[in-house]
Parts: structure tokens; sequence; C-alpha cells
């Protein structure tokens, strides 16, 4: 999709949006040091050469274009974008009551075809990636996977109606993970078995983020190499495809360890309100600040191929005295990660278990639901 500078415009079809400028479909970042975007308190980080892609989907396949039919529309008063990213938060909606008659296998073949667009992408994201933490001493300490998620994507800073006109000033775009509770229902009694998953592990856990006045991460979030945004303007949910390694500093010093657990030490379990400190105790301690609290609560699920991963984070954030609860569907492509991590990569190989695995993406998309009002 190329950007047609608006005195270049044909305006004889007011109407017919114009295409999305390139730096918002697809943005190789060249910088000589990682860098980093805030969401909130969140701190996202890409690597110096990751791939950002946005890619439009429909019944007909992959679009050039928006359609004409498709309009933003503001998200559900009482959804949970709606009370995390505002009012004038937008989702894009196709209005068009006409559809093809077609097979669900044809309207699925035309959705594979996202794996010939993405494959190099993945391929170089991994390429790069490998080498950089070779670079950087990190072969040990992170780990690289390709996963794909469901969620939403928001935009804001725009009015609802036609998509006539995109830039970068005008328009900002989050992914939204957070799903509908009647999708991850759908997915337990449907997907699950006709895919032939079975129970892996159950976890419940507590993970409590710290920082100090002169380090301010024990661990940082994973660095992302490459981030490919669907919109599937014929559903109710989106999908991102995402390769990211996790890094973690484990030098912590002995001191810095028992200052940490000093902290934690005055922490008590309660089953309504979470993690509480007793009275008098403060969750500020040698320098030492408890930033967020979050429970959280996942199964993960596994068959040959994949493993899928159902979440609910119940998340408490001690700067802006703010609680959300999120829930998220993650699938992990692990055999094709196992493929990736090789010496020689079969390309034919890597694009046949990708297909396949956005066969079963295409699957996970039937057991979607509304956003919208």
């Amino acid at each position: 999709m190329s950007y047609i500078p608006p005195h270049k415009r044909h305006s004889k079809d007011p109407v017919r949006p114009s295409p999305f400028p390139e730096s918002l479909v697809t943005k190789l970042k060249k910088n000589n040091d990682f860098k980093s975007s805030f969401a909130k308190s969140k701190v996202i980080t890409y690597s110096r050469d990751s791939i950002s892609k946005w890619l439009i989907v429909s019944s007909n396949g992959i679009e050039d274009e928006v359609p004409p039919s498709v309009k933003l529309v503001p998200v559900s008063s009482d959804s949970s974008e709606c009370s995390r990213y505002g009012e004038t938060s937008l989702v894009l909606i196709n209005t068009s009551l006409h559809k093809a008659e077609e097979s669900e296998e044809e309207e699925k073949s035309r959705w594979m075809l996202v794996a010939e667009k993405v494959e190099n992408d993945i391929l170089f994201a991994y390429e790069q990636a490998k080498k950089g933490m070779e670079d950087y001493h990190l072969s040990d300490n992170g780990k690289l996977r390709l996963v794909a998620r469901f969620g939403k994507l928001i935009f804001y800073r725009r009015q609802a109606g036609h998509v006539t006109e995109y830039s970068q000033e005008n328009m900002n775009m989050i992914f939204s993970t957070d799903v509908p509770t009647y999708f991850i229902q759908n997915i337990k009694s449907k997907a699950i078995s006709s895919h032939e998953f079975c129970i892996g592990v159950e976890k419940e856990v507590y993970v409590v983020q710290i920082s100090h006045n002169t380090r301010p991460y024990a661990e940082m979030n994973p660095l992302r190499h490459l981030v490919v945004d669907v919109s599937c303007i014929d559903k109710n949910l989106d999908m991102r495809l995402m390769v990211a390694g996790k890094r973690k500093i484990m030098n912590l010093t002995e001191k810095e360890t028992h200052n940490i657990q000093g902290l934690l030490d005055s922490v008590t379990v309660d089953s309504k309100e979470g993690l509480k400190w007793l009275l008098g105790k403060p969750s500020s301690l040698n320098g030492y600040k408890i930033l967020e609290v979050c429970h959280v609560r996942a199964t993960t699920y596994k068959n040959r191929t994949l493993r899928l991963r159902v979440r609910e984070a119940d998340r408490f954030n001690e700067r802006f005295r703010t609680r959300e609860v999120e829930r998220g569907v993650t699938l992990i492509l692990q055999d094709i990660n196992t493929k990736l991590q090789e010496q020689n990569i079969e390309r034919d190989c890597v694009l046949k278990k990708l297909r396949d695995a956005l066969g079963t993406i295409w699957d996970f998309l039937h057991c979607d639901a509304s956003l919208t009002s």
C-alpha cells in the first residue's frame, strides 16, 4: 500500500478511501540502539531492525486499500477498551450487508495467503534476532518465540464515519489483547477439542513489579523483532503475529536480593483483595518501590504443534491507583519456533507449517464476540 499525497489524489469518487501511508503499514526501524515506546506504565521495546506491518484482510483476501464500506465506529460504552482508552476509542467495522456466496473453505484459503505475505519477514526477524543475541551475549538468556494473539485494533483521535484520510498526525493505533469472556468460553468448548488440545499446566501466581531509584527494572519486557497486526474486517476480533525474545537481568547482588525480600516479607494474600501490606508496613523500602501487583490465573493447553495459553490478569497499579481485569488468549507456534531455530532452515517446511497454523487461527476467529455497541 503506497501513500498518495493529497495534491495528487483524484476527487472523482469522494467516498473511496485513500490508501494507508507506507509509514503506517510497514515500518522498518533502522536505529543505532534499541527503541522503546510507553503505553501507560508499560515499556514496549523494539530491536533496532524490527519490522512492523499492518494488514487488512476481508473475505476477499488481503486488501490493498480500505474498502469503502469500512467505517470507524466507537467501541461499546461498557467495554474495557472504552474505560481503558477513552470514549473516543474507535474500531474498524465493515458495514456492507452484501457477501458473496462461497464456501467457508474458499474464504479460509484466501485468509491463509497471509502466510506468503509474512514468511520473509518472519525469517528475517529470526535471523536478525539470533544475530543480535550473539552480539549482546544473550543466547542463553533470551528465548525467541513466534506467537499469535487475539484482540482488537483500537484507533483514536479520529471521528466516526467513512475512512477517507489516514495519516500519522491524526491517528494512533493500539492492539488491545483483552478479549470477551464469550470468546474464551467458545475456545474452551469448541476449538480446544476440535484441534486435539489437551490440558498442560495450570498456574496461579502474583507478579510484583518493583523499581529502584537507581535501577528502574529488574526484569525487562520482551524485545520485539516483528509485529504484524491483521485487521480482520469481516470478523469481530483481530490478530497479531509477533516474534519476540524475553530478556532478564539475572545479576542481582546479595544486598539487592535481601532488600527486595524485605519489602515482600510484609505482604499477605487476601482472597478478595489480592496482595496486601501489613498495617504500618510501607510499599517502598531502601529505595525500592512497588509499581504494580498482578494476580494471574493461566492455563496452558498443547497439541503436537501448538501451545495455547488462556490467561486472566487482575492488575493493580500503585502509581496510578487503578485496577483492571484483562483476559487474553495466546497461541504459541511451537513447531515453527523449533524449525526456525535450526541451522539450515527449510523455507518450504516453514511456509507449510505457517499455513497450517493460520488455519487454526482462522477457526479461533470464528469464536469471536463483538466489541461494538
